[in-house]
């Protein structure tokens, strides 16, 4: 029986759509690969790959492969198993950096950073942190310079020794004053690690302490006008009186005695001797006793008397009658 022309295209179509049906259930999408890699760029284009199709993938920026194969085979609609493994690049060790430190922050593998730190006294030129990349440490490595110090300046009637146009960390100059002034402040100034010298600059001065006035006090010994820095002179209070304070004194950077000077005041003893009214009754009491020592004289001076005109007075007669 003869088959029409409208029934063979539908079975054409059929058959077609049944091929492709088939055709497309082997196939396979874009497959996805692991941590840190890419699919290569020829095969980025398509979306499916027939069956039996073989892809590779390879380590993205950074990443360099560990283990494992980079490729896998489209079969039957699945992909194999990838095995391809990628670890980050490493940078190697950072280079030595003289009179300084390197530590690492993420390691010396691509995306850590090695930063460095200067020894106490050297200043950091470049940058504090480098990091690994792709093509190894990035930029040129930093160095650590010694802190220099500039001349730290005359002061008035002084010099300092030595001098030079710079100093080195830690390194020290000396002040001294000239002729009668003296040095307030630190001789010593030394080079510290922020490039200044450390303490403050001293001062030269004039140092001269008055001659000490103490009332009811005599001088002992010391200095004489005029009292020089850490001269001392010595006093002691005049009898009767009593030391308040420290009988040695010395003249101090500031033209001042230390400590303090002493007063002399009245002993309590004195006070007593003194107080008022005692000398009218010291005066009253001696009358007194005067008088009473005239009266006892007298008292005695008349019994006596009396004793010796009796001894010396004539006895009169005894008549002698008969009875």
């Amino acid at each position: 029986m003869a088959v029409s022309g409208p029934v063979m295209g539908v079975a054409a179509f059929f058959l077609l759509s049944s091929l492709a049906i088939a055709a497309q259930a082997t196939s396979c999408s874009k497959p996805l690969g692991g941590n840190n890699m890419n699919l290569r760029e020829e095969f980025i284009g398509n979306n499916t790959f027939q069956d039996g199709s073989k892809v590779s993938f390879s380590c993205a920026k950074g990443y360099t492969p560990s283990k494992g194969a980079p490729t896998i085979t489209c079969t039957d609609g699945s992909w194999s198993d990838l095995t391809l493994e990628c670890e980050p690049k490493s940078c190697g060790a950072f280079p030595e950096v003289s009179n300084g430190n390197v530590d690492y922050s993420g390691g010396n593998v691509f995306g850590g950073k090695a930063v460095i730190t200067c020894n106490q006294g050297y200043k950091l030129v470049g940058k504090r942190e480098v990091r690994c990349v792709e093509q190894g440490w990035e930029n040129r490595p930093p160095t650590c310079e010694v802190v220099k110090c500039v001349d730290p300046g005359d002061i008035a009637n002084g010099v300092f020794s030595p001098k030079k146009e710079d100093y080195s960390f830690s390194e020290v100059v000396t002040y001294k004053c000239e002729g009668d002034f003296m040095l307030n402040g630190s001789k010593k100034l030394i080079c510290s690690e922020n490039g200044k010298f450390h303490p403050d600059l001293p001062k030269c001065i004039k140092v001269e302490c008055k001659d000490p006035e103490i009332e009811n006090a005599e001088y002992v010994q010391g200095s004489r006008p005029p009292h020089k820095h850490k001269d001392s002179v010595t006093y002691k209070c005049k009898p009767g009186y009593k030391m308040i304070g420290d009988s040695t004194v010395t003249c101090g950077i500031n033209s001042q005695w230390s400590p303090r000077i002493p007063k002399c005041i009245e002993s309590d003893k004195k006070k007593v001797d003194e107080k008022p009214g005692s000398s009218g009754n010291s005066v009253i009491g001696g009358v007194i006793g005067g008088l009473i020592a005239l009266v006892v004289f007298t008292v005695i001076g008349v019994i006596a008397y009396r004793k010796l005109s009796k001894r010396h007075s004539p006895v009169a007669p005894t008549l002698l009658m008969s009875p």
